[in-house]
């Protein structure tokens, strides 16, 4: 049975794990063969700026994009 989940994410980027977590949590739930979203509000819309160059920390904008190629959605 296919589910419809729903992320909130509203911490930025790099300031520490919740948006990396998000971001994992919404794409494992597409490999399951959910639907996933994320509501990116406040400091989380940030993690959706394309170009981002992350060093030495997970890369959350990479990871955003890789999400939306899988079929992930994105509400701002």
């Amino acid at each position: 049975m296919q589910r419809h989940l729903t992320f909130v994410l509203s911490a930025s980027p790099y300031s520490g794990q919740a948006a990396a977590t998000a971001l994992k949590l919404a794409t494992a739930a597409l490999d399951a063969g959910h639907r996933a979203t994320v509501f990116a509000t406040a400091d989380g819309v940030y993690g959706f700026v394309k170009d981002q160059k992350a060093t030495a920390v997970f890369d959350v904008g990479g990871a955003a994009e890789a999400f939306l190629t899988q079929g992930g959605a994105v509400d701002l």
